[in-house]
């Protein structure tokens, strides 16, 4: 019985957690961030075989063929928080990508925080990620601290930069 307490318990913590994380999404964006949302103007359309359809509505594509990543639709970056800062994964694409002929990958992911000092960071540790007929290359993405972060990427010089929020 004790088990079955505990369990229960436990549920119901992480669902106060994720509660909690939703009603910060609520929170706006200082208008001193300038984040990169989704409209007519910013949003890209993909060359297949990209699922130029697949991302519904909280999310858009962003970039040119050379260089293209997926965003949330409010500017946010989402992922999971630790005492370290919130990380996701970060897949990048590009037109007739072919992942046989590279390694290692040439894409250089930076981020620099626009709402006070601090230094740039640099991800390393780019990898591939394969989605039935589709390539991406593949990062670990880990903003340290809320605030205002630009993140920029450059492959072989076609370069793709947004600003995001993180809470």
């Amino acid at each position: 019985m004790r088990i079955l307490e505990v369990l229960i318990g436990t549920l119901a913590l992480a669902a106060l957690q994720q509660i909690g994380a939703a009603a910060e999404w609520t929170t706006p964006v200082p208008d001193s961030c300038p984040v990169t949302r989704s409209a007519p103007e910013t949003r890209f359309t993909p060359s297949p075989p990209a699922r130029a359809d697949g991302l519904g509505e909280s999310m858009f594509w962003y970039g040119s063929d050379s260089l293209y990543t997926h965003l949330y639709s409010d500017g946010r970056w989402r992922g999971i928080t630790s005492s370290t800062g919130t990380r996701n994964k970060s897949f990048w694409y590009r037109k007739d990508a072919n992942w046989l002929h590279e390694n290692p990958y040439q894409l250089m992911v930076t981020a620099k925080q626009l709402d006070t000092d601090g230094p740039m960071l640099k991800f390393p540790g780019v990898t591939n990620a394969i989605m039935g007929k589709e390539v991406a290359m593949l990062l670990m993405l880990e903003l340290p601290k809320r605030g205002c972060w630009q993140v920029t990427a450059n492959y072989k010089n076609a370069y793709v930069s947004f600003v995001t929020w993180v809470d």
